[in-house]
């Protein structure tokens, strides 16, 4: 199911198209009622939507023209965001505003709107002319719904490109990840464990390789798992969801307990792109996190305190990761019989990925160092103690490391402060 979600949020025309597509059937449930049931479906309608042709004709090419306009200003709209997300957020944050349901909706609404005006315009024949329509009735209603996902729009992006919104989005994003995770846990249909495969075990092992270059985006492990099952094998990957590959890359290595089928491709249960995506890859959300901090920080933004409330909602990321840490994560087949083993990054790399530039390009600024200590106490606070004992051993790399001699005594007092709270959270 996340491969075919991937792939529509891939392509933009996917759900304007399937609008398109209703608004053809909807042209021909409206002709052939003005062509053939006319006369008798104007007895259960309103008098009102129905118009001669010259009437309709007109109605329709004001319409046709007025959607053409708002799509045009929707679309420059979407490049206006698009130029602000890429210049002050982050290039990874494009797909964010691109792919959302509410950005596709509306052209997809245009689009549709736009194909029934027109469609309708071409079957505005003179030997209609003693006969009363309904196509512009129904284009009126068309406009109407038009002028409202417009406005909704421009209230839309003018939230989207708010800094607050996209940092909630991101945040939103990486935690949507973990709790499917912890759904399939629950569903016993997963370990947060390795898979350990004895030689005496199996006849025969393959090597994977992938088709293409690029980053895993979706490993579809449930239905590899049902597959191994069905064929008798166990697939361990050694190559993490979001790891950038070629196709001299062995991502896996599969062990047959039977006989090894001909033929077999299992590369269809792989997604391999151009960029990362959060669908599996809940790191990437964090990373993108981050990136909107470090740009925030940068010296032609200088807007720390966008890169401080990054860093806060980070930490409530970094508090779902621990609850699902692991080093890899075993997918059970429904007979609860180990079959994929896939590698995920630990807690410690999380932590070290999320804040090893951070803490470089913001070691001079005290309200981001500040912020970092206030980070890892909420981490602290809301974690077990095997989360705490992990954040301990990340103390040296993150807390020592700060460069005291760059702030003034005050600040000093405030640093003081936050690590006293923090070790004592460690014990």
């Amino acid at each position: 199911m996340e491969k075919w979600t991937l792939r529509a949020r891939k392509e933009i025309w996917f759900v304007p198209s399937l609008y398109a597509l209703a608004s053809l059937i909807l042209t021909a449930i409206v002709i052939t009622v003005d062509t053939v049931f006319a006369d008798s479906v104007q007895n259960y309608l309103p008098k009102i939507f129905f118009t001669n042709v010259d009437l309709s004709t007109t109605i329709l090419s004001s319409i046709a023209t007025a959607i053409l306009t708002m799509t045009t200003i929707s679309f420059s709209t979407i490049m206006v965001v698009l130029t602000t997300y890429s210049s002050q957020f982050s290039p990874r944050t494009l797909q964010d505003f691109m792919t959302e349901k509410t950005t596709l909706r509306v052209l997809g609404v245009f689009v549709g709107s736009f194909i029934y005006t027109v469609l309708s315009l071409l079957f505005m024949k003179d030997w209609l002319d003693e006969k009363r329509v309904l196509a512009s009735g129904v284009s009126v209603i068309l406009a109407v719904i038009c002028v409202g996902y417009f406005v909704f729009f421009i209230h839309h992006v003018a939230r989207s490109i708010q800094v607050s919104k996209l940092i909630e989005r991101l945040m939103k994003e990486g935690l949507a990840t973990v709790k499917k995770k912890k759904l399939l846990y629950k569903a016993e249909k997963i370990l947060f464990e390795k898979m350990e495969v004895s030689a005496s075990s199996f006849q025969e092992k393959m090597e994977l390789t992938p088709k293409a270059t690029g980053y895993v985006q979706v490993i579809d492990a449930e239905g590899l798992a049902a597959k191994a099952k069905e064929q008798g094998f166990q697939v361990v990957f050694n190559k993490r969801i979001g790891d950038f590959v070629t196709e001299r890359s062995v991502i896996a290595i599969v062990y047959f307990t039977k006989d090894r089928p001909e033929d077999m491709d299992l590369t269809s249960f792989i997604e391999v792109g151009e960029e990362r995506t959060p669908l599996q890859d809940g790191e990437f959300a964090l990373q993108k996190l981050a990136e909107v901090a470090l740009r925030a920080i940068s010296p032609g933004i200088n807007d720390p305190n966008t890169a401080n409330n990054c860093i806060r909602y980070m930490s409530r990321l970094l508090i779902d990761f621990g609850e699902v840490d692991s080093d890899a994560i075993t997918y059970l087949d429904e007979e609860k019989e180990k079959r994929v083993a896939i590698p995920q990054r630990t807690f410690e790399e999380i932590l070290y990925t999320g804040f090893y530039q951070i803490r470089i390009y913001g070691e001079r600024d005290i309200s981001v160092v500040l912020t970092i200590l206030e980070c890892l106490i909420l981490i602290a606070e809301g974690s077990n103690q095997e989360i705490k004992n992990k954040v301990k051993n990340m103390w040296e790399f993150l807390v020592e490391s700060i460069k005291e001699e760059y702030f003034e005594p005050l600040d000093i007092k405030m640093v003081e402060e936050k690590k006293k709270k923090l070790s004592e959270l460690l014990n």
